[in-house]
């Protein structure tokens, strides 16, 4: 569990005899601290602390005839104030304001996104022959293992903590950006799921014994990477908070801290091929769509309901020529592929929008 709550992840593993496998949940939960709609102000709940609660009662109260001694002020300030609640009650309802805006639909290797109706993207699964001729470069990649082993067993439960390396994120200073971007993480959960679904592709170890992972590979669909619409998402939040820019701006100019966000979650996703369960063409599909579910958090958060949706896209990837080198992800490529970035606008005046309000006022910089 992460200090943000129940976390995503169901695990891989059931364990053999004591117990063999903690599972592959990722942990990008919903709240702050131990949450406290269910433990008590002082400790942990359970049933002797109950029953000493009820002894203490029935120790000091006395007679009470039910009426009312106080009057109670209401709730929050108002609609978009949620101090109130508990860090993972925040972040249900945030899911519950997202996860409507965005549908996913497919049939047989083809898949859509779509915000509130208007077709954002659609996903075509790569011929097996893509698949096949992307095999060498994940040999390749898996000379890689010995450098980067620490890293891809964290990331296999913990994404926001590298985030955190690149600026100090913690629950005191930058809470509030915190919960954007553990809520965008779980958005691209939900995303995630549905086109892989659609889109159900092998992993690298159905196509090689010699791929050997050192991750167990998951159930679901390599196509597209997960993890890396995961990173995507949040690094296309993180850079929103921080500079105001979209990801297409973030790597077209010379701006080192717009882009960096954009690096990590690049290294991230090259991670999940260099442990041998994704080829690079799923990691490649991953940020593009991963960005598309970073720049809805913040159309959501900025827009109104006639929101400026960019125009329709096609994703296809189509087998090189043999003798070429296979396609590789690049943030070139991925700057070049998306489209325009949405407009840059103020927080609007609803749940989301306060409260990237107040996260993106946790990054204002001192005056020259």
């Amino acid at each position: 569990m992460s200090e943000y709550g129940k976390g995503q992840g169901k695990g891989q593993g059931k364990g053999q005899g004591k117990g063999q496998g903690k599972g592959q949940g990722k942990g990008q939960g919903k709240g702050q601290g131990k949450g406290q709609g269910t433990d008590h102000a002082g400790g942990e709940a359970s049933g002797s602390l109950s029953s000493a609660l009820i002894t203490s009662h029935d120790g000091i109260v006395g007679y009470w005839d039910g009426m009312p001694l106080r009057r109670p002020a209401p709730l929050g300030r108002s609609d978009t104030d949620l101090s109130y609640l508990s860090g993972e009650i925040r972040g249900d309802l945030l899911d519950s304001i997202l996860t409507p805006n965005l549908t996913m639909s497919g049939q047989d290797g083809t898949a859509t996104i779509s915000a509130r109706g208007n077709l954002l993207l659609t996903l075509n699964r790569p011929a097996s022959a893509v698949f096949r001729h992307q095999l060498p470069m994940v040999r390749a990649y898996s000379d890689l293992r010995d450098d980067r082993i620490l890293e891809i067993l964290h990331q296999t439960e913990d994404l926001l903590s590298f985030f955190g390396a690149l600026a100090y994120l913690s629950p005191e200073r930058c809470g509030r950006t915190l919960e954007v971007m553990a809520a965008a993480v779980r958005l691209a959960v939900h995303v995630e799921m549905p086109l892989k679904h659609f889109c159900r592709s092998p992993r690298p170890i159905d196509y090689a014994t010699q791929i050997q992972p050192i991750v167990q590979t998951p159930d679901h669909s390599s196509f597209p990477s997960g993890h890396a619409i995961e990173v995507f998402a949040a690094a296309t939040v993180m850079t929103r908070l921080l500079t105001g820019k979209g990801p297409k701006a973030a790597l077209t100019g010379s701006d080192r801290t717009a882009a960096m966000p954009f690096k990590l979650a690049h290294r991230i996703a090259t991670n999940r091929s260099i442990a041998g369960v994704h080829f690079p063409v799923d990691s490649a599909a991953g940020a593009v769509v991963g960005c598309l579910v970073g720049e809805t958090v913040y159309q959501i958060a900025t827009g109104t309901d006639e929101m400026d949706w960019p125009a329709p896209r096609d994703l296809t990837f189509d087998l090189s020529d043999d003798e070429a080198a296979a396609f590789d992800l690049t943030l070139v490529w991925l700057r070049d592929t998306l489209g325009d970035d949405a407009t840059e606008t103020e927080p609007g005046d609803n749940i989301l929008g306060a409260l990237w309000k107040k996260a993106a006022e946790e990054w204002t910089e001192a005056a020259a």
